[in-house]
């Protein structure tokens, strides 16, 4: 709040949701006579019908100057109906593809959701959101380039792949966030061919895929599942366990070099790996 504002804003945060003895007795006697000066605002990660039957539960819930606001999370299938009711409080109207595109890069964060929505009303032309709308939004950020290296393996462009790998590590985009991109294709991917192998038709397959799979994408995932079995996506998945490994001082051998390795493998080629 502003240094001239006639009350202040302290705020307590609880993640365990759980403040202890001693921390219940103050939260009490805080409530009982709260500063008049003071606004306190106690955020918890969750408080569960056993600690709201506590006596410090019943004085933040039950105080008669107190107010309790609980806010359920929004699960993934949820999601792009949030992104489309905050666009259209934003006073703009999106295509399905493009909330969906919105509720991938943002991976259930709603702040990141809300960020995205504030640079779409800049560059929106007449309130309209498309898909490329987003693109362009995001094009030079750093996590979008992961993305379109994920594509790029997706679609067996090897090479390709290779090259923003190095552009990547270029602009000192560090060796977890692009594990963390492979590794989400890949757990989608095993999960996929896995149902895929037994029969389940392709369209029910993405329909059923958590996250979801966007239209867009599609194209790119039937690629994908047709250039390696279920039990080979696994094993790729293994090997970004160990990437992982390798990432945390846990194992030998260069992460890149490991990257670089993985992407070529996903793409479905071998080439010679760049030098490290």
């Amino acid at each position: 709040m502003s240094l001239f504002a006639e009350r202040r804003l302290l705020e307590l945060r609880l993640p365990s949701g759980k403040p202890g003895d001693k921390g219940a007795a103050a939260l009490m006697e805080y409530c009982a006579r709260p500063a008049e000066d003071t606004l306190l605002l106690i955020s918890l990660s969750k408080l569960d019908g056993s600690a709201q039957k506590t006596k410090w539960g019943k004085a933040l819930v039950e105080g008669a100057q107190t107010q309790f606001v609980q806010i359920w999370p929004v699960d993934i299938g949820q999601l792009p109906q949030w992104i489309r009711q905050r666009l259209s409080q934003a006073g703009l109207a999106a295509t399905q593809d493009a909330v969906e595109l919105i509720a991938a890069r943002v991976e259930g964060n709603l702040l990141a959701a809300a960020q995205e929505i504030e640079k779409l009303k800049l560059m929106a032309e007449e309130g309209q959101i498309t898909v490329e709308t987003v693109q362009a939004a995001v094009a030079d950020s750093a996590r979008f380039d992961v993305f379109g290296l994920t594509d790029a393996v997706l679609n067996g462009e090897a090479a390709h792949a290779l090259r923003m790998l190095e552009g990547l590590r270029g602009e000192g985009v560090e060796t977890p966030v692009i594990l963390w991109a492979l590794t989400r294709e890949l757990r989608s991917l095993a999960n996929m061919s896995q149902q895929f192998s037994q029969g389940v038709p392709l369209d029910k397959v993405f329909s059923s895929a958590r996250p979801p799979i966007w239209d867009k994408r599609k194209p790119l995932m039937s690629k994908a599942l047709q250039r390696h079995s279920a039990k080979r996506w696994s094993q790729l998945l293994m090997d970004a366990q160990r990437i992982d490994a390798q990432i945390k001082g846990q194992a030998a051998g260069s992460p890149w070099s490991s990257l670089s390795r993985l992407a070529l493998l996903m793409a479905g080629q071998r080439l010679a790996l760049p030098a490290e």
